[in-house]
């Protein structure tokens, strides 16, 4: 029998492959496409911000130099 789910978001109910896994192999609250929607929804908003979005450049490029320079170690520390 294949697990199953309801997101209170969408109020479907859906396979445990449609929900990301958290710390402890337990499931996200949320299915992957709200999780998506309301991820995207937030940066939206907070880029309306200039400040905000002046902060939120800054930890993109730090994020992104991390992952580089952890992709030229051969990825050591994921």
């Amino acid at each position: 029998m294949t697990a199953v789910k309801r997101c209170p978001r969408c109020g479907q109910t859906k396979p445990a492959g449609q929900f990301y896994r958290r710390r402890r192999n337990q499931l996200s609250s949320y299915c992957q496409p709200c999780t998506r929607a309301a991820a995207r929804e937030a940066r939206r908003r907070r880029g309306q911000d200039p400040a905000a979005a002046v902060r939120l450049r800054a930890v993109d490029r730090a994020r992104q130099r991390r992952r580089w320079s952890l992709g030229r170690q051969g990825g050591a520390g994921r």
